[in-house]
């Protein structure tokens, strides 16, 4: 049985499609899209028709790529733009007209939970660190928001998604080029106050900052893409990436890299994928003030998530 994935961001959308065995999955093929659906978002609280026109022109091509595949059910997944955008029924009512998907807007709890699902299948299937989940504080960090995921052994995960994206924090304060010292001390404030904020109403990070779980785990495009460069890879390899470790030091170090870099030097380092460039320093700050804040020395990466959780979700229901 085939089955598809598509996971609908804020920055990027990506497809996975998938055949599917008892309990368990195998990658046909795997593709994204930086179309910068949030572009604007922030500010205007809408959709942009040029945003729109090209996350469209995304699914269509998303669309072929799943007949040809004869994928037997698709479950498309829209995130933090589509949550917060007043016009994202529009949207969605035309990616049904033009392709027949069906977008389901999820909460950012149940975010959290799927991306779990796809962290949880990579450590099973790709050889990652068995017991990682037994104490771990899972963290995704996304264009629009950040999804925080306590796990600890015989207890039921605890949820809390942060309205902390890279996009929102690129477009709010990291206007010039390259950005300079006011807007990076802004972000970093911006980022403490909302962890501040999540930390006194629960329910993940409380837990973490009174009690913090063991492994730090990260996934999504700003924690890959930050271990893509750490390796300096010139193609972006998966198979390097998850189960990989990234460093508090790494970290530190790529972050002053880009403090000093503007957007065109940004675009010729190993490992930041075109359409990043500008984004990539409010995620990178994230993650160093994540690290930080929690004590965490170095961080296990997992490309796996969102997308796969979405099958894995689909394969348990239909069985």
């Amino acid at each position: 049985m085939i089955l598809a994935g598509i996971d609908i961001g804020t920055n990027s959308i990506r497809l996975l499609i998938a055949e599917t065995g008892p309990g368990a999955f195998r990658q046909l093929y795997s593709t994204r899209r930086t179309t910068r659906l949030g572009k604007d978002l922030d500010r205007t609280g809408m959709l942009s028709p040029d945003a729109m026109a090209r996350s469209l022109s995304a699914l269509i091509e998303f669309s072929a790529c799943i007949h040809r595949f004869s994928a037997v059910q698709t479950s498309a997944i829209g995130t933090s733009a589509l949550r917060n955008a007043s016009n994202a029924h529009t949207f969605i009512a035309d990616v049904r007209q033009r392709t027949g998907i069906d977008i389901s807007v999820i909460s950012g709890e149940d975010e959290a939970r799927l991306t779990l699902r796809g962290v949880k299948s990579a450590l099973q299937e790709e050889g990652m660190k068995a017991d990682a989940l037994d104490s771990a504080l899972v963290i995704d960090i996304g264009g629009g928001s950040t999804e925080f995921i306590v796990t600890s052994e015989g207890s039921k995960p605890l949820v809390q998604s942060l309205p902390l994206g890279a996009v929102y924090l690129s477009e709010r304060y990291s206007t010039a080029d390259p950005t300079g010292a006011d807007a990076l001390a802004a972000i970093r404030q911006a980022v403490r106050s909302e962890l501040d904020k999540a930390e006194q109403s629960g329910p993940a990070l409380p837990h973490a900052a009174g009690d913090r779980p063991q492994q730090l785990i990260g996934t999504a495009g700003t924690i890959t893409t930050l271990a893509a460069m750490d390796q300096a890879m010139t193609v972006y390899d998966p198979a390097r990436i998850n189960g990989s470790v990234l460093t508090r030091g790494a970290v530190d170090r790529i972050v002053l890299t880009l403090v000093r870099s503007t957007s065109a030097e940004r675009r010729t380092l190993a490992g930041l994928e075109p359409g990043r460039e500008d984004i990539i320093l409010p995620g990178a700050i994230i993650t160093q003030e994540i690290m930080e804040r929690y004590a965490y020395r170095e961080m296990l990466v997992s490309d796996w998530g969102l997308r796969e959780g979405i099958i894995v979700d689909l394969l348990t229901r239909r069985s």
